[in-house]
């Protein structure tokens, strides 16, 4: 059935009735407008699902009425999914199995009404949208940039649940029904046209007159309808091919499925079970087909929508969508941004490149700097090399990256600072380095210009002490790869201008970032909750644990990579780097053992230069594998089963949730919301588990004292709990209401 992921803005029992509009034109095409009042995206409702049927129904008893026609009367929305708000109210799986039969039952009317019923797409059509589209005779898309398509609902920890899947199935076939429905990706138009899911793909200007003639031509050849679904399935001699070897036939459905089985297994194991339930119904189809399969997904969804993960992952949707709405300032604070139109980057590196690039796509106009045209000429060629990427995977076109591109200019000097709005300073990590480069840009920018640091543990106080206007910079902490991942952490000093803060904000959301605000300090928050992760499971490799087991066991409990192959991601020197910086501000407890002196040493920088705790390059197997030579380096001899899967796992996460609760306390962090939305999005804290801070309200602050007490009588003070945890324990309080 469902779901962009929307939330309603008051209950569905305070909507205006009138939702559902119907035109009949002289034509004979009765043109079915969806716009509720209440919303500003339309939703499925109980009220939306209704009125629809009633309104299907009409036109099909009217005489008059030869075709129909469903369209969005919002500007650039078809349908978003169901209403949030009503699935994150169900409690009882009967009610979440009955809900969904009963949505399929409704768009099933469209799909074998006796008039053709064709729908005009324009803006998002995800979830119940995309399937009510599918459900319909045929679909009519925009080539807007606005117009996707797609089924989300595993990203909540859920499936489709009104037929949705089989449909996608039955035009493209299981492996694309696969796809999509597993990693709930969106699809552009002309992508959904090669693929069968939409019909045709026209201009706005001509949209709605399109699908009108469309659904005229169907309703006067009753045969065009059958010709379009052999059109659909017809995707060339190879398509037809792959469907005949892998999906026509039941060896070739389960090799293709225990595949399926095994990547969704890899990728999620075992936390995220909608993407098996996935598999198992389009598995069903393949075998049983489309009735079988119908009559099991009401089930699956049920039980899925009152699971504890697909709770958190819904509490991190309304996260999430309420920092979209946030300015980030403080309460009672009021200021408005400086409008954003100019961004200068100050370093043209892998950090430097990545953010000209999202800025560029953004539609701003962007000047990158940097000290030679060798350097500047790298960070254009990785900004063209990632849009000429997007264009190739279809999420922007040609023209689209063309523009972009066209926005983006280098230099190896200040010329053109002037006119910027925000200058995005990405040099590297060095207080002295960056005091000069806020010295020789705040005397060529405008008193109005915002000076941002890209720093990820350098107190932003400390480097505004080089600016005559203090109040001006701020901190602006992407992370890496800038284009792929989706948090941005602003921050603030005592002394930042409201102005300064909300103009950083509004430029991150532009940049497609959800953005958290925190308070100064070192290392911030994100980085200063990693530390001591990365730095417990150092520990660990100290007493024995090999490198692999930490990682497996971190990613067994839900973390994306391990900490080892994160800091090679990261960069094992700037990892050393931050815990020092975070050793003189916290003492002892921020300390890495003695031992990993030696990696800096031996030049092992990880990923970027080929030398760190796995082996990359020509020396790397097909299958990622330790460097062994790492642990000589050390003086480490590795032991099997040194430490248990389950303490390296509670080490590493108390750590981790501990750090927080600290950050949370020490007033870094405006609210548990945004410490558990920065951890997930930015150092892979598990989505399931909701963050570090609503993980303790799920243990219970009293059990995680506990545990944070025994690991301190056996490790020492890294592990002494919070204040904040001690209190809350005291009084019986929790993070969340």
């Amino acid at each position: 059935m469902m779901l962009d992921q929307t939330a309603s803005s008051g209950p569905a029992s305070a909507r205006p009735v009138s939702i559902v509009k119907t035109e009949r034109r002289p034509d004979g095409v009765a043109v079915i407008t969806l716009d509720d009042p209440a919303e500003p995206l339309n939703t499925i409702t109980p009220a939306l699902a209704g009125e629809l049927t009633a309104a299907v129904d009409a036109a099909f008893g009217d005489a008059s009425v030869r075709a129909v026609v469903l369209r969005s009367g919002k500007k650039d929305s078809f349908l978003a999914g169901a209403n949030i708000d009503f699935v994150r109210s169900i409690r009882f799986a009967q009610d979440a199995e009955e809900a969904s039969r009963e949505v399929a039952r409704r768009f099933e009317r469209l799909a074998t009404g006796p008039k053709p019923v064709v729908a005009y797409v324009h803006g998002s059509a995800l979830g119940g949208g995309f399937e009510l589209a599918l459900a319909c005779t045929a679909a009519v898309a925009t080539d807007d940039p606005k117009t996707t398509l797609g089924l989300p609902e595993v990203k909540l920890g859920l499936i489709p649940a009104a037929n949705g899947l089989f449909r996608v199935a039955e035009r493209a076939g299981l492996r694309v029904a696969l796809d999509l429905g597993t990693t709930g990706r969106s699809l552009r138009p002309k992508a959904a046209l090669r693929l069968g899911l939409v019909d045709d793909v026209v201009p706005v200007t001509s949209g709605l007159e399109t699908a009108v003639r469309f659904a005229l031509r169907l309703a006067d050849e009753p045969g065009h309808a059958r010709s379009l679904a052999k059109k659909r399935r017809r995707r060339g001699v190879m398509k037809q091919l792959e469907r005949a070897l892998l999906e026509d036939n039941p060896l070739g459905r389960l090799a293709l499925f225990r595949k399926a089985r095994a990547e969704a297994l890899n990728k999620t194991h075992g936390h995220y079970p909608a993407a098996e339930r996935i598999v198992d119904l389009l598995a069903r189809f393949g075998a049983r087909g489309f009735h079988a399969a119908a009559e099991l997904e009401p089930r699956m969804f049920a039980d899925l929508v009152v699971s504890e993960t697909a709770h958190r992952l819904i509490d991190l949707f309304f996260a999430q969508t309420a920092l979209k709405k946030d300015s980030g300032l403080a309460p009672g604070e009021r200021a408005a941004a400086f409008p954003v139109e100019r961004v200068a980057v100050l370093g043209a590196g892998f950090m430097g490149a990545g953010i000209a690039a999202v800025s560029a796509r953004a539609g701003l106009e962007v000047r990158m700097k940097d000290t030679d045209d060798a350097a500047v000429g790298r960070g254009l060629r990785y900004v063209k090399d990632l849009l000429d990427g997007r264009a190739r995977r279809g999420s922007m076109t040609a023209l689209e990256r063309d523009a972009a591109f066209a926005r983006l200019s280098g230099a190896i000097d200040y010329t053109g600072l002037r006119n910027a709005d925000v200058i995005v300073e990405a040099v590297f990590e060095d207080l002295a380095l960056k005091h000069a480069v806020i010295r020789d840009v705040e005397a060529r920018v405008r008193d109005t210009c915002v000076i941002a640091s890209n720093t990820s543990s350098i107190p932003i106080a400390r480097i505004a002490e080089a600016a005559s206007r203090p109040e001006m910079v701020v901190g602006m902490h992407y992370f890496s790869p800038v284009h792929k991942m989706p948090l941005l952490e602003v921050i603030r000093t005592k002394a930042s201008d409201p102005r300064a803060v909300a103009t950083a904000v509004a430029l991150g959301k532009k940049q497609g970032k959800t953005v958290i605000v925190v308070n100064d300090g070192p290392a911030f928050y994100t980085t200063r909750i990693l530390v001591p992760y990365l730095n417990e499971a150092a520990h660990l490799l100290t007493e024995g644990a090999s490198i692999e087991a930490v990682d497996a066991a971190m990613v067994d409990w839900g973390f994306p990579v391990g900490p080892f192959q994160l800091m090679d991601e990261v960069g094992i020197d700037l990892g050393v780097h931050v815990g020092e910086v975070t050793e003189a501000a916290f003492g002892a407890r921020m300390r890495l053992p003695e031992a990993f002196a030696a990696l800096r040493a031996d030049d092992r920088k990880g990923k970027k230069n080929a030398r760190g705790f796995y082996l990359y390059g020509s020396a790397a197997p097909r299958k990622k594998s330790v460097d062994a030579t790492v642990y000589d380096v050390l003086r480490i001899a590795p032991k099997p089963n040194a430490v248990a899967a389950d303490q390296i796992a509670l080490r590493c996460a108390l750590a981790m949730v501990n750090e927080s609760l600290r950050c949370h306390g020490d007033g870094v962090l405006g609210s548990a919301r945004d410490g558990d939305v920065g951890a997930i999005l930015g150092v892979g804290f598990p989505a399931f588990r909701g963050g570090p801070l609503r993980y303790v309200d799920a243990l219970g602050t009293t059990e995680v004292l506990r545990r944070l007490r025994s690991l301190e009588q056996s490790f020492g003070a890294r592990f002494e709990p919070a204040p904040l945890l001690v209190e809350m324990a005291r009084a019986g309080k929790r993070l969340y209401g």
